[in-house]
């Protein structure tokens, strides 16, 4: 009689399981589409402001197209008062000038909306690396016009009015701002593109929102048809939780695999985001320096030009001055790129570590989930234990009362036969009637039988309650190991947790030195790039000395990132 209502539960305790996993998981679900839902009006927030910055792009590409007409006008106005033999330059200024209107023609923006990100991308660095070329290459025609006319000048002996060239000088200064204007929407134009990677996100998105919900509904089918087999077959209720375990951990990996996906496109985003702002700040800081330099250069070419032609005694002290100069330009571009290789060497060495340490944060997550899904299935044996414990104590409970029961009853039936056996035993020497005899033996023989019922009921029921004690001992055996294994994996999880604070705390210190060692690194590139192009500027002058046109290319081979053998033979010379 005692294993009776355990049999009984059964079916009640499986339909209760499955009742509370078709909410958990419905709840689950629903979480999760609020979440993509949530994302899907983020992004396309994110594309509506996007559109905007590009319509107020453009209305700037517009305004500066303006300002580069006025000026150029304003530049020919006054180039026109210019003395007649400058002819010459204004044709060279003018065919410039239509030159960089043709080349700063702004294309069509409807065709950029059919572009991919990448495209996008590859056509604006196209374009912006075309603008660089042609300035550069107006700048050094420009000085050589310069240069031109001034050792012109100084044969014919005649001297322009200083504040026409002001004045020329200051639209070219107009003209280098507005250049580098368009230059920092080009940027913000590349850095917006890479933003165009989240329409293939969106469909990501969206493709992923209608695969859960066909297996959300393929999900609720297969929790009917298991109810449904639940009511005729019990058997087949833990094949049926199995399958549904193992479908929300499927639907928990690709999550959290969605999860990563997302923080990595981010990343990537940011990092270039901030790479393309130091590259184009730098590219600015780099203009505006080379303005200045150039301006300095000019005055000192002006001096020693007069110095030249008023002093010819002084050409040995500027060859020993020139070779000095060399001399320190060549140890100061072999200091730089020794500097700019170890450089090199510590970033390679950075982001061997980065890589490390995300494979060791991956590895923490894997261990992390497999230990959330022992602590589940603990969790879970340790309610099935709980319930076997609770009906064990009331089983239990019940019987002791039959026990006691039973007891009481036969005690009484052991008095009641005491007492017939002494009533009965006088009658049977006195011999008093023959008619009661076999009615007292009949009673006494039914009362022998109680008896022996009563005590076979009663051996019965220490047995089945020395059984259930035995089940008692061993539930609670089985669940001792469990309740420590959950305080194991509990102490396991907070230590992982700290071991991974460590580590992002680690790679955000490896990120900011990174980017310490690269802002180390384009600046020494900068001055590299400033010394070649202040040196090449004097190309017509320094041809007189030969080994300065050496040297001269050997920075332009370093800066390409080529060997310096040659700089280095030069000096053993």
């Amino acid at each position: 009689m005692a294993p009776a209502p355990p049999a009984a539960e059964q079916p009640l305790e499986h339909e209760l399981q499955q009742e509370l996993s078709s909410i958990m998981l419905q709840g689950y679900i629903t979480g999760l589409r609020r979440e993509f839902e949530t994302k899907l009006c983020e992004n396309h927030n994110h594309i509506s402001t996007l559109s905007k910055s590009c319509k107020e792009n453009l209305s700037e590409i517009t305004a500066l197209r303006d300002e580069l007409n006025c000026i150029l006008t304003a530049a020919a106005a006054l180039e026109s008062t210019l003395l007649p033999h400058h002819n010459n330059l204004e044709k060279a200024e003018e065919t410039n000038s239509l030159k960089m209107k043709d080349d700063n023609d702004i294309p069509d923006f409807s065709l950029l909306k059919h572009m991919h990100g990448e495209e996008l991308m590859t056509f604006l660095k196209s374009e912006w690396l075309k603008s660089r070329r042609q300035h550069e290459y107006e700048l050094q025609q420009t000085t050589e016009e310069l240069f031109r006319l001034k050792r012109h000048l100084a044969k014919d002996g005649a001297v322009l009015p200083f504040r026409k060239e002001r004045e020329l000088e200051f639209i070219k200064s107009k003209l280098l701002q507005t250049i580098s204007k368009m230059d920092g929407i080009i940027s913000r134009k590349e850095g917006s593109g890479s933003h165009y990677n989240e329409d293939d996100e969106l469909c990501r998105l969206k493709d992923r929102i209608g695969s859960l919900l066909d297996e959300n509904e393929h999900l609720r089918g297969l929790l009917s048809d298991k109810r449904n087999e639940a009511k005729q077959l019990s058997a087949q209720v833990v094949d049926a939780q199995s399958n549904v375990a193992q479908r929300s951990l499927s639907e928990s990996k690709l999550c959290d695999e969605l999860q990563d996906l997302k923080i990595e496109s981010h990343l990537k985003e940011l990092l270039e985001l901030s790479v393309l702002r130091e590259v184009f700040g730098s590219y600015e800081n780099q203009i505006d320096d080379h303005n200045q330099e150039e301006c300095f250069l000019r005055e000192l070419l002006m001096e020693k030009e007069e110095r030249l032609l008023t002093m010819s005694g002084d050409k040995r002290k500027l060859k020993y001055e020139n070779d000095q100069l060399v001399s320190i330009v060549g140890s100061k571009l072999v200091q730089h790129h020794e500097e700019f290789d170890l450089v090199n060497d510590e970033l390679t060495m950075f982001r061997e570590k980065v890589c490390e340490q995300e494979l060791l944060i991956l590895e923490f997550k894997g261990e992390s989930s497999s230990m959330k899904s022992c602590l589940d299935e603990a969790i879970q044996q340790i309610h099935v234990c709980k319930q076997e414990i609770v009906g064990l104590t009331e089983s239990l409970a019940s019987m002791s009362v039959a026990l006691e029961e039973a007891k009481e009853q036969n005690a009484l039936l052991d008095a009641t036969i005491w007492e017939m056996k002494r009533t009965a035993a006088p009658r049977t020497d006195g011999h008093i009637g023959d008619d009661a005899g076999p009615l007292e033996q009949f009673t006494l023989v039914s009362m022998e039988k109680l008896s022996k019922a009563y005590s076979d009921f009663e051996s019965r029921l220490a047995q089945s309650m020395k059984q259930n004690d035995i089940r008692l001992t061993r539930i609670i055996r089985r669940f001792n190991p469990l309740v420590q294994q959950v305080a194991v994996l509990k102490k396991k999880e907070f230590w992982y947790k700290q071991i991974l604070e460590i580590k992002c705390s680690n790679l955000e210190k490896a990120e900011a030195e990174v980017d310490v060692l690269g802002d180390e690194v384009e600046t020494l590139l900068s001055v590299l790039g400033k010394i070649y192009i202040a040196l090449d500027h004097y190309s017509p002058v320094l041809k007189h000395y030969p080994g300065v046109t050496e040297i001269l290319n050997v920075a332009h081979k370093v800066l390409k990132g080529e060997s310096i053998e040659q700089y280095n033979t030069l000096l053993k010379h």
